[in-house]
């Protein structure tokens, strides 16, 4: 519970089995939609604009659904994201 509020926290109400449940999360960086010739055109090296500027935050999405905004990150050499924000 969180101890400046009568009311218990929401994993606090859920059974440790369902909270224990593992869903896929994915981040989503931008969107766009390219032509099937483009795809084809595509080597290594070749870019692809997503529409999102970099200072823009990246999306949580898990089934579906937008849960939170982040802002990616370089973690011990790995892609993080650090949450801004919840939907």
């Amino acid at each position: 519970m969180d101890p400046n509020s009568s009311k218990p926290a929401e994993r606090d109400l859920l059974p440790q089995s369902v909270a224990a449940m593992p869903l896929r999360l994915h981040v989503t960086l931008g969107r766009t939609t390219l032509l099937l010739k483009d795809i084809f055109k595509l080597t290594v090296g070749s870019t692809v604009d997503l529409g999102k500027l970099v200072t823009e935050p990246a999306e949580v999405v898990v089934n579906g659904r937008v849960l939170a905004r982040g802002q990616l990150m370089v973690l011990d050499g790995n892609y993080a994201l650090k949450v801004v924000g919840k939907v």
